[in-house]
């Protein structure tokens, strides 16, 4: 009877139980859970809509939702962002209600914004999870110390976690962490961390550690004990700025299998035998450091290797023909580095599952037999710069997996094999063969179905142009070869190089049909006749324009106004009459200008604009325009070179020249990577290449009828390297300023009007190289100090003839030199100051010689003194 009360007892007590717990769950999920949720999702934007099916009372079955199926309580929270940028959640606010989810073990909220708030405290307090996924998240402030009570933790990702604005201060709260295995802190700023290694070090179980581009500057060369050399499988310290040797305890752990030292700034010393002891490594990525030393004696050891890139270092030697035995090497990654001698078949022999083969930049001999079938098929092939000449290499029609094949300045010579135009052809989409000798005809049509880039600039390549491309084709390169014919109609492609060829035809019309073109390059050549008036209404796309060094005649149509997105205009060289059309306003984005060398008239300032503000080249030499040189352009802020040369401007140099930003600046200006402009300096033309024109700041206003005095302020050009203003009529003193423009290496006034005596400031003008002071009426004696007296050519002041002393022959007799000097000086300063200077000079020698007198004669002074007596007795009386 007692017995059956007690039964009883207990199913009435866990009845009452499953009551609670079925009023607490309310139809499949806890209310406490429930409301977390829901208020979780109060808090965030979501501009997407993700969490509509947050709704009802079956929380668990809600996306992004998991619960575990004997307790019902939520363990995981998976709200991961996998589309683009506009599906994420956004930050607004991130209460601690989450804590009612007290079972959590999974939380991953990448790849949404959060970059309006800090990152929660209360995610420490989540005692039981295992995984925290934040990267991507862009918290504001640091990391909160709290996350250390995860001792749960298996995976801490936080790649991009904070803003980069945000630094962290410590990495102590690590070493509690003593359960983890995967740890991701990629892209935060870590700079403040006093000792990242020692913290990280505390990780007995760590198997992943990424840590690339968080501003490491610091690691240690020896550990006497590293915790996690028998877990670490993967190794990222990539993109950091060690400027230091390899640490020796690296090759200790034994257990890696991926390791990523590339662009951090490792330096000096081979790679130390010893890495063979990592024997399981599969990936090994230094490329881009510092490191010699050749790749004999431990290459051939790494039998487990999958991915080795060596790019970018400075390896020498030869390539150890035992790298062949690699059996599961996929990808070759060893360009950029001094690496020299034969390659032969043997260096293939076992690699069967090569992919990628990249040897470009070393001084690498292929001597392939042509019979050779390749073991391998690769995807992606760059032997730029290696020789593989004079034949076209024919084990390449065997590869019909490739993707991406670089063969440029490889020293192939002869006739393009009938073969190559179909091997690769349903794969290939970048093809690169310049700087070769390859000569034939392109084929008709182009069976490249997937081609997006190809390049054949500097061959030999002749006939026609392919009457059609691949629609895929967005870049098309064939500069420097001997093309005839017509311009086909192209309407796909982005970018067209065809300068140097044998176009000796109207500018058909037909391109006007090319209407995505972005780039177009068809200067010289042999082309006449007009600008089609349509270029400029069907290329909206257009932003590079070079038409320079043809035959081009007529106007410049009004319709090329119409490209505002137009950088770079270059119709130098041609022969185009007219003025140039008002619509040249409308192209505000231009920072290229060259109509250099044709026949164009009128005034600039009807066209130059004062919204053209992005003007860095502006060159109008050579043509028949006149009028005053508009004072608007010294308002454009970029402009770093200026070439008004050789036309009819006449007045006066605009006052405020020295208002050029960018001349009066020394710092070197990048705005452009990809071009080239012509400069007359030091007395010849020369043609800056490329990345060089930045380094070049350059004012040519000569040959032209300006007068008046050259503007003081032109000394304020300080990264000024050449001035011309030869062959005017300027007048006046050349500007003592004229010292200030310290960057100056050529300096042209020959042939003006110019008087008065050389300035000794040019002598602080240190890396002046040239310099024409010729034909002026300059006189005095030629400055002897520093910089000058490297200057003994005397036929730089010839056609002066009050000039004197060395270079040239006549010499300053003492007395004229001090008359000139005296003569110079008294022009220079005003007369109401010679007055005041009269003054003081008459007072003092008057004082003087009345002292002197006294001096000299007892009887006067005597007399001087007794009246000085007499005279104080009298005013004492009185």
């Amino acid at each position: 009877m007692a017995f059956s009360s007690f039964f009883s007892s207990l199913l009435l007590c866990l009845l009452g139980i499953l009551l609670l717990h079925g009023a607490a769950v309310a139809r499949g999920c806890f209310i406490m859970e429930r409301e977390a949720l829901l208020d979780f999702k109060a808090g965030v934007g979501d501009p997407r809509n993700r969490l509509s099916s947050w709704t009802g009372h079956h929380c668990c079955t809600w996306k992004g939702v998991a619960c575990d199926t004997t307790t019902g309580h939520v363990v995981m929270l998976d709200l991961r962002n996998t589309n683009t940028y506009e599906w994420a959640l956004r930050g607004e606010r991130m209460n601690s209600s989450l804590l009612a989810l007290s079972h959590l073990e999974h939380l991953d909220l990448s790849f949404n914004d959060f970059s309006g708030i800090r990152m929660p405290e209360f995610i420490g307090s989540f005692k039981k999870l295992r995984y925290l996924n934040l990267s991507s998240t862009q918290f504001m402030g640091g990391i909160p110390a709290r996350l250390g009570n995860l001792s749960s933790l298996y995976v801490l990702d936080l790649y991009v976690a904070l803003d980069f604005a945000s630094h962290v201060g410590s990495l102590d709260w690590l070493s509690h962490l003593t359960s983890l295995k995967h740890l991701d802190l990629s892209w935060l700023n870590l700079t403040d961390v006093p000792d990242w290694f020692s913290s990280v070090n505390m990780l007995p179980s760590l198997r992943v550690l990424r840590m690339p581009s968080v501003g490491l500057d610091t690691i240690p060369a020896s550990v006497v004990h590293v915790n996690f050399t028998s877990s670490l499988t993967v190794l990222d310290l990539s993109f950091n700025n060690f400027h230091s040797t390899l640490p020796k305890w690296l090759w200790n752990v034994t257990s890696l299998t991926h390791l990523y030292l590339h662009n951090s700034w490792f330096y000096g010393g081979t790679v130390p035998r010893s890495i063979v002891d990592l024997r399981r490594l599969e990936e090994l990525h230094m490329w881009r450091n510092q490191l010699i030393g050749n790749l004999s004696g431990w290459l051939d050891q790494m039998m487990t290797l999958i991915v080795l890139d060596l790019g970018s270092n400075l390896f020498n030697g030869s390539l150890p023909s035992s790298i062949g035995k690699l059996s599961n090497l996929t990808e070759l990654y060893l360009s950029g580095n001094h690496i020299g001698g034969v390659i032969s078949e043997v260096h293939f022999e076992n690699l069967t599952r090569l992919q990628v083969l990249d040897l470009n930049g070393n001084s690498i001999t292929m001597s392939i037999g042509q019979s050779w079938v390749p073991p391998f098929q690769l995807r992606f092939v760059d032997l730029n710069n290696c020789q593989l000449g004079p034949q076209f290499p024919e084990w390449l029609q065997f590869q019909t997996q490739i993707e991406a094949l670089y063969l440029a300045d490889c020293k192939i010579t002869g006739t393009m094999p009938a073969w190559f135009w179909n091997i690769s052809s349903s794969t290939i989409t970048d093809l690169d063969l310049s700087n070769n000798q390859i000569e034939g005809k392109l084929p008709s049509f182009f069976k490249f179905i997937k081609l997006e880039i190809l390049n054949l600039d500097s061959n030999r390549f002749e006939g026609p142009l392919p009457i059609m491309l691949p629609s895929t084709l967005d870049i098309l390169s064939l500069s420097n070869n001997f093309f005839i014919g017509q311009l086909p109609t192209w309407p796909y492609i982005q970018s067209v190089s065809l300068s140097n060829n044998m176009f000796d035809g109207g500018l058909s019309s037909s391109i006007c049909q090319w209407t995505y073109l972005r780039y177009l390059d068809l200067s010289n050549n042999k082309l006449f006749g007009e600008i089609p008036y349509c270029l400029g209404e069907s290329l909206q796309y257009l932003q590079f324009l070079d038409l320079g060094n043809n035959h081009l005649s007529g106007e410049i149509p009004h319709t090329i106004g119409f490209l505002s997105r137009l950088l770079l205009l270059q119709l130098k060289n041609n022969k185009f009459s007219g003025e140039v059309p008002l619509t040249l306003k409308n192209c505000t984005n231009l920072w290229f200008l060259d109509l250099a060398q044709n026949n164009l008239v009128g005034s600039i300032t009807l066209w130059i604009g004062e919204n053209q503000q992005q003007l860095v080249v502006l060159r109008l030499r050579s043509n028949i325009f006149s009028g005053v040189i508009p004072w608007q352009l010294t308002q454009f802020q970029q402009l770093q070179i200026l070439d008004l040369a050789n036309n009819n401007f006449s007045g006066s140099i605009p006052h405020n020249i020295g208002n050029l930003s960018t001349m009066r600046s020394t710092s070197q200006y990048l705005q452009f990577c990809s071009y080239e402009s012509d400069v007359l300096t030091k007395g010849q033309d020369l043609s800056y290449l490329q990345c060089s024109l930045q380094h070049m700041k350059s004012l040519d206003l000569s040959n032209n009828s300006l007068n008046g005095e050259i503007p003081k302020g032109i000394g304020d050009l300080a990264g000024l390297k050449n001035l011309n203003l030869s062959r005017n009529y300027l007048q006046g003193k050349i500007p003592w300023e004229i010292g200030g423009i310290k960057s100056l290496e050529s300096l042209d006034l020959s042939i003006n009007d110019l008087s008065g005596s050389i300035p000794e400031s040019l002598s602080a003008l240190y890396s002046l190289s040239y310099l024409n002071l010729s034909y002026n009426n300059l006189s005095g004696m030629i400055p002897s100090g520093r910089q000058l007296q490297t200057f003994i050519d005397p036929s730089i002041y010839m056609g002066n003839a009050d000039l004197c002393g060395p270079p040239i022959s006549i010499s300053c007799s003492n007395n004229k030199t001090a008359q000139n000097i005296i003569e110079e000086y008294r022009k220079e300063i005003p007369e109401w100051l010679w007055f005041y200077i009269s003054m003081v000079l008459g007072y003092v020698m008057g004082f003087w010689t009345f002292c002197g007198i006294l001096f000299l004669k007892d009887a006067w002074r005597h007399a001087y003194f007794n009246m000085i007596d007499d005279i104080y007795d009298r005013f004492w009386v009185q």
